[in-house]
């Protein structure tokens, strides 16, 4: 998502919904954790239910790689390799089901 759409879709929350919090903060990435992504997030209520919109910006995704055993037919582990010197973003839509975060489908904003 460029950062013109990223800008008209948190305007357009803040316009209906209002936010409740927003930050940033560095995350580590799970399969490499020498690699950091910064997410930029908010939070607002819909429909009684409370929202988290994230934006990952970090290294882009060039490739994955499946290793297999000598065992059997699956893929024993998936290995992904990175470009750290071209930036991706990508967005997430969680909702807060007790303690945890569940991803949900972007498409259920209604925007």
């Amino acid at each position: 998502m460029t950062d013109s759409a990223w800008e008209r879709l948190t305007e357009a929350i803040d316009i209906k919904l209002g936010f409740d919090r927003h930050g940033r903060e560095a995350r580590p990435l799970e399969d490499r954790p020498d690699l950091t992504a910064q997410v930029e997030f908010f939070e607002f209520v819909k429909d009684g239910q409370t929202l988290r919109l994230e934006r990952h910006t970090g290294p882009a995704i060039i490739d994955r790689k499946s290793h297999y055993s000598h065992r059997g037919g699956t893929a024993n582990r998936i290995e992904t390799i990175y470009n750290e010197r071209e930036i991706a973003h990508t967005v997430h839509l969680l909702r807060k089901e007790g303690n945890d975060w569940v991803a949900v489908d972007l498409n259920e904003l209604g925007l």
